[in-house]
């Protein structure tokens, strides 16, 4: 690795350095062959989906679950490489059709959490239990940090629209990303959104700082009037 002072630094041991740019070029192509190739060969009926170091391996029953993590824990040893102990766990996708008791019934992968949830029938329109996802608690506490980064209330911009430009680009990632699968799960994060846009009004405008419903009241004329102005608005959010 050479510095910007022109020092060449040589590393000790084995691996990529963390942060370095071919660094995720290199885990991939690692993995490919230590872990895809190996599935598709020695478990050609086991599915999965793996993004970077993350992965997902869908079997059919818990024998099989058994068995290939077995199988996969080997391999990775013998790839000098380990399973992460505490998020490597078996879980059960449990639904109206499944319906045994098991220990783990959720996880997280790419922001998602995938777990049981209440679900409408396209066909009759009745509720069920179906196994799906959307936007992990983790996520949002990401994303109300990133609020608290901007620091909303503080913005300087002269007008509500200044706010709304700055924003858009955030906003429209955050739907863009979580909101293909229960957009409306997205709904506590515009919440949060929406007091510090009312905050960002009681700052800058000196009616409504001793009167918080006034710039609720506001806000949402703003909305009426311009329901283009912020992006998550034309998604029906408040």
């Amino acid at each position: 690795m050479q510095t910007k002072s022109g020092e060449l630094i040589y590393k000790q041991g084995k691996g990529t350095p963390q942060g370095g740019v071919i660094s995720p070029l290199l885990a991939n192509l690692f993995l490919h062959y230590a872990m895809d190739k190996w599935l598709e060969q020695i478990h050609p009926t086991v599915k999965y989906v793996r993004y970077a170091d993350d992965a997902v391996l869908h079997c059919k029953s818990k024998q099989q679950t058994d068995y290939v993590l077995k199988n996969l824990t080997r391999r990775m040893e013998n790839c000098e490489l380990e399973l992460h102990p505490e998020k490597t766990k078996i879980v059960y996708c449990k639904d109206y059709r499944r319906q045994e008791p098991h220990k783990q019934v959720k996880f997280d992968f790419l922001g998602y959490s995938f777990q049981p949830r209440s679900t409408k029938s396209k066909q009759t329109g009745k509720l069920f239990t179906g196994f799906d996802c959307a936007i992990s608690i983790d996520s949002k506490k990401r994303i109300a940090q990133k609020m608290r980064e901007i620091n909303i209330p503080h913005l300087t911009f002269k007008s509500i629209v200044g706010v709304a430009t700055h924003l858009e680009p955030y906003i429209r990632g955050w739907i863009n990303y979580y909101g293909r699968f229960r957009i409306s799960a997205l709904n506590p994060v515009f919440q949060l959104l929406r007091e510090k846009l009312v905050w960002w009004a009681r700052t800058r405008y000196k009616r409504y700082k001793t009167c918080l419903s006034k710039a609720y009241n506001w806000l949402e004329n703003v909305r009426k009037q311009f329901p283009g102005l912020f992006y998550h608005w034309q998604f029906g959010f408040s």
